[in-house]
């Protein structure tokens, strides 16, 4: 396993991912860590994330043969970008494909990646990342109203005095 750079703290959320991960791999032979991807800090809509193009250079060198991700959402938030890789990339690699969580398993139930729940539970993780940056979005907003009216009140009070 690769760790993250000395000086980032990582996330709770990625050190409980790879105690998963790791003890699925354990618990399965056929499975051997050759790296871990991590784009802690990166929006899962976008597939231009570091960690992500490591994965897929490691990929067309075939130094890997199967991607192990907690859920769908861990590989990406793009409905399309998702199905893409789970229905045409993986397979044109030969990757087998695991998302522990989902019970997906490309190579020991191929039928895993077809059922509608794959892509309905990519449509909802899309979403959600989009509703996220709504409320963000708005929430800034919302800030800044907020600090235009406190400069405002500031500066009368300044010239009141």
């Amino acid at each position: 396993m690769v760790a993250c750079g000395e000086d980032k703290q990582e996330s709770n959320s990625i050190t409980s991912q790879k105690a998963l991960l790791n003890e699925f791999v354990e618990e399965h032979d056929d499975l051997i860590v050759y790296d871990t991807y991590i784009d802690d800090g990166y929006t899962g809509t976008d597939f231009d994330r570091p960690g992500f193009q490591r994965l897929l250079e490691d990929m067309r060198k075939g130094n890997i043969d199967c991607v192990l991700v907690k859920d769908l959402s861990r590989l990406g938030r793009n409905y399309i970008e998702v199905g893409n890789y789970i229905e045409q990339i993986f397979p044109l690699f030969n990757i087998r494909f695991i998302a522990i969580n989902d019970n997906v398993d490309s190579f020991k139930d191929p039928t895993s990646t077809n059922t509608i729940l794959v892509p309905f539970k990519n449509l909802i993780n899309d979403e959600y990342a989009r509703d996220t940056s709504i409320k963000i979005k708005s929430a800034l907003n919302g800030r800044k109203k907020r600090r235009r009216i406190c400069r405002s009140i500031s500066s009368l009070w300044i010239y009141k005095k």
